[in-house]
């Protein structure tokens, strides 16, 4: 099935491990020109030598998502080189995982930019690129704790900031479908990466299985093809949309 994206050139934030680089290379499989924008620029620079040597275009890019000069600089590179901007994945994010009584300012303020200001950042900088290409398409990694107030582990600043990214989604879907470009969000449940795997401990993460019907956590790339279909000519009408990807612990 073509999804219309050979030749599109995509950012992917977070793109150097983990589901940044699952997404990274599912669209490189569909024949993008891919950007790996990674803070860990060593890291996503080993990703996409792995990605030529298997065939796919794809490029790296150092990227803080909490600093907007590196932001424009980045989104800057890309533009230059490719001449052009037709997809970006804001996926890059962080993970606190203590209760709200015991969080202290400074663990709101790295996830909030990171998490939420970080989208901001990045999405400011995508949309002219976009607009003089005539459209694009945007995609958020946004999460089931934007719904249930914190998700899988009741982690009520990690659901907050998901929630930001939530309504972000719906207002610039409104806002930014006049130009041709496309807002929408996946919102996974607990995946198996090396994030959550450091974060969690086993019996955590058999609580998190044990209640979800699937009876598993998500793959990287399950929550990729999810992405893949938004960014792709296949979602061309879909707009404001956010897609669960998350074993159906929703129905729970």
């Amino acid at each position: 099935m073509d999804m219309g994206l050979r030749d599109k050139v995509a950012v992917v934030t977070g793109g150097a491990t983990g589901i940044g680089a699952a997404i990274a290379e599912s669209l490189a499989k569909e024949g993008c020109v891919v950007w790996l924008a990674d803070r860990d620029g060593g890291e996503a620079e080993r990703t996409a030598r792995g990605f030529a040597a298997k065939g796919l275009r794809a490029s790296s890019v150092v990227m803080d998502v909490t600093a907007p000069e590196q932001v424009a600089a980045a989104i800057g590179r890309v533009r230059c080189e490719d001449r052009r901007l037709d997809v970006l994945v804001c996926n890059a994010g962080v993970l606190k995982t203590r209760p709200f009584r015991e969080s202290p300012p400074e663990d709101w303020k790295e996830v909030v930019d990171v998490n939420l200001l970080g989208v901001v950042h990045c999405i400011r900088e995508a949309v002219a690129g976009m607009a003089e290409n005539g459209g694009g398409r945007i995609v958020n990694i946004a999460s089931i704790s934007a719904m249930r107030g914190g998700g899988s582990l009741g982690n009520t600043l990690y659901g907050t900031t998901k929630a930001g990214v939530v309504a972000l989604t719906l207002g610039l879907a409104r806002e930014l479908g006049p130009i041709g470009i496309t807002v929408n969000a996946v919102a996974p449940a607990v995946a198996d990466t090396r994030m959550t795997r450091a974060a969690l401990s086993e019996e955590v993460r058999q609580r998190i299985v044990a209640r979800i019907p699937l009876g598993r956590l998500a793959t990287p790339a399950e929550i990729a093809d999810a992405v893949t279909f938004l960014a792709s000519d296949r979602a061309r009408f879909v707009t404001g949309a956010v897609l669960p990807v998350d074993g159906g612990i929703l129905t729970t």
